[in-house]
């Protein structure tokens, strides 16, 4: 459906024709400009960010809920999801970020905030 928007001009340069030129110039004029129109709409519409599906949770930061280890399940988007760590001990209340996803499993890193159990930083 799009793409016929898009060649609405092609498929109106006919007007220019079949009407008087005082009539077809404005029509034809008001369907180029239709077309623009959808265009920037449309470019607007796939330059906007992910907010669905796989890609929308890397880089999401969440929260640990529960935690064993390097495997936890954590409180992202409103959703929980199973979780591991590559090299760090999670525990509960740990902020964290997603790096990857494989499968139904998010790869996790520790953000900078610490949980209740966790050890202060360093100074």
């Amino acid at each position: 459906m799009c793409h016929l928007v898009l060649a609405l001009p092609l498929v109106a340069l006919p007007v220019l024709w079949l009407l008087p030129f005082n009539a077809a110039v404005p029509l034809y004029g008001m369907v180029v400009a239709l077309s623009a129109a959808v265009y920037i709409l449309a470019m607007k519409a796939m330059r906007m960010p992910v907010s669905t599906g796989a890609e929308a949770l890397l880089h999401a930061s969440g929260t640990v809920r529960s935690a064993e280890g390097r495997e936890a399940t954590v409180w992202i988007q409103s959703e929980l999801w199973s979780a591991e760590s590559a090299s760090e001990t999670l525990v509960e209340g740990d902020q964290v970020e997603v790096v990857a996803m494989d499968g139904l499993t998010l790869k996790v890193r520790r953000l900078g905030t610490h949980g209740p159990h966790s050890s202060p930083p360093v100074r």
